[in-house]
């Protein structure tokens, strides 16, 4: 029996998955950057926004592993939200472009310690169908804190380049929450057995349910980066447009993300299937999309299914894994994440090099990808290797 979670504890997980997207905090400050450092070429410029998603992947995959049986959660909590913060704000005070990508790697760091904790204690405190519907809840938490801090890294951002990495030191209040509140979840005993016994490899189908959502990822992340784009293209508005239409995925997940745990009980085995229909589908109608408004339409969709498939894929994994294996299998999920997200770039430019089309061909390719996964879990039933015990928990 897990222990009982106080309403404050459980706020303070959620406040550490409200920073979970905070990568994204300066993107609408990039051309302001760019202008400020003219005189570097754009690939080391991207840097400033691509770095952090780099040095997340080790620090993740290393807290992961050392999470609950070496470190306390706490600990790393606290060791995570503090990197958070220095490196978060620290480029405000820099002036030379090496010491702020410095900086901002360290920034990586922490989110990479993080970012993994939040899910993880979801599935070590709490039991039954509270899983679902705080697992659904993280997301929501994460999704509502990527479009507040896009916001004030946007707002900062018209007083100065600089001003928009002062959005970060919101998690100040985080972090003194972890330091008090955090609840740290119930080690199995410890006897001659289990000191005995041979660590457990983790199991086959965790890497397989990493590698569908990381396709899925490489599959989404076209959309996203071609949006401003394909909207001046198709004579639908302005880069300006495109901030407003991208902010219709955050509103799609934090719907998604506030009904997860009923959408969990209702589908059952599906719960795979109906995120990747709804995937699919959003994918389609960008790729037809001819006037802003059905845009909006695929986006939000497309925003739902993110963060419908996002705590599928955590229910999963603790379906799967051992408990005492959640944090390394929530890491490796999270570091493939961050994987398929920085290969995306090579993935739009193959598929470039093939159709000439850099831009709607490679959203169009995502959408068939996503679509073969919804036939795929139509016909398999995700659930069905599960533990026992892991099912009764669920």
């Amino acid at each position: 029996m897990n222990q009982t979670v106080k309403p404050i504890s459980t706020f303070t997980i959620l406040a550490m998955a409200f920073f979970g997207m905070g990568v994204g905090t300066i993107t609408p400050a990039l051309n302001a950057i760019f202008v400020q450092f003219s005189d570097l070429p754009i690939t080391t410029l991207l840097l400033v926004s691509t770095l952090p998603s780099l040095t997340v992947i080790p620090a993740t995959l290393i807290a992961g592993s050392v999470a609950g049986s070496k470190v306390k959660y706490r600990t790393l909590a606290i060791m995570g939200m503090t990197l958070f913060v220095l490196g978060g704000i620290a480029p405000y005070f820099a002036t030379d472009f090496t010491v702020i990508l410095l900086e901002r790697a360290i920034f990586g760091i922490g989110l990479g310690i993080m970012s993994p904790l939040a899910n993880s204690l979801v599935m070590g405190v709490y039991e039954g169908d509270k899983v679902a519907s705080m697992t659904g809840m993280v997301t929501l938490a994460m999704n509502i804190g990527g479009m507040v801090l896009q916001f004030m890294g946007g707002y900062f951002a018209g007083i100065g380049w600089n001003y928009s990495f002062l959005p970060h030191a919101l998690g100040v209040i985080s972090l003194l929450m972890v330091i008090f509140f955090l609840p740290e979840p119930p080690q199995a005993p410890v006897t001659a057995e289990t000191q005995a016994a041979p660590k457990e490899k983790l199991p086959v189908k965790l890497f397989i349910i990493v590698l569908v959502y990381g396709l899925y990822t490489l599959s989404i992340y076209p959309m996203l980066v071609n949006m401003s784009t394909l909207i001046v293209e198709r004579g639908m508005g302005t880069t300006a447009t495109a901030g407003a239409v991208l902010a219709l995925l955050t509103i799609g997940g934090m719907v998604a993300g506030s009904i997860f745990g009923k959408v969990f009980k209702m589908s059952g085995r599906f719960i795979m299937a109906v995120g990747y229909a709804l995937g699919a589908i959003g994918l389609v109608i960008v790729v037809f999309a001819s006037n802003i408004a059905l845009l909006s339409v695929g986006v939000f969709i497309e925003g739902f299914a993110m963060s419908t498939l996002i705590p599928a894929s955590m229910m999963l994994i603790s379906m799967t894994v051992k408990p005492s294996q959640m944090a390394l299998g929530v890491s490796f999920f999270m570091a493939g994440m961050n994987l398929f997200g920085f290969l995306s770039t090579y993935w739009i430019g193959a598929i470039a090099a093939i159709t000439g089309d850099a831009v709607t061909a490679p959203i169009a390719v995502g959408a068939c990808v996503t679509a073969a996964f919804f036939v795929i879990f139509m016909i398999i039933n995700p659930l069905k290797p599960s533990a026992p015990v892991a099912l009764e928990r669920a």
